[in-house]
């Protein structure tokens, strides 16, 4: 055997030879819950539902105010905030969940999601400002667009909205495949 021809055996197992792939995220929608305080919009609870290997997956967090927001977001807040992560832990679990996504984009039903992503993707200690492209969802499809239309937003509790977006992208899906 020549020196290059020298392989050094593995298991048989591709898995057990060089790990288990990274599942695929083909699709990510997002929705945040808000309060507003003087005029200002913060960002008090998320949910990412992430589309992996074609089954979603959802993932959701109050948000305890990063030290330069408002107090007083604790005060507005319709939900206890109390034991809620800080915003720089939920920031930086947002940043993880959403950058493995194949597409590179977010798919949200609120024009607000983009400025409020921003303001708590601030509060990641990346060391940079990372930059998330949201889209409304309704840019998907006009078949996606009848759907939110006739599946209007139905609650303030973002992880009830990002499943409304996903049943609305599988009818979507299934009006096509007909």
């Amino acid at each position: 055997m020549r020196e290059k021809d020298n392989i050094i055996e593995g298991s048989g197992s591709v898995y057990k030879d060089i790990g288990i792939p990274d599942p695929t995220v083909s699709l990510v929608f997002c929705d945040l819950r808000i309060v507003a305080v003087r005029g200002q919009f913060y960002p008090i609870e998320i949910a990412v539902l992430r589309v992996v290997d074609d089954k979603p997956r959802t993932w959701s967090s109050h948000i305890y105010p990063a030290l330069p927001w408002s107090t007083q977001i604790l005060d507005a807040s319709p939900v206890d905030l109390s034991t809620a992560p800080p915003a720089v832990d939920v920031a930086n679990q947002t940043l993880d969940l959403i950058e493995s996504c194949a597409a590179g984009w977010i798919y949200s039903d609120s024009s607000a999601t983009a400025g409020l992503i921003d303001r708590l993707l601030a509060e990641t200690d990346a060391g940079y400002m990372p930059k998330v492209d949201i889209l409304p969802a309704n840019q998907m499809s006009d078949e996606m667009r009848d759907q939110l239309k006739t599946n209007r937003r139905i609650s303030d509790d973002p992880t009830v909205e990002v499943e409304r977006l996903w049943t609305c992208y599988q009818a979507t899906k299934e009006m096509n495949n007909e």
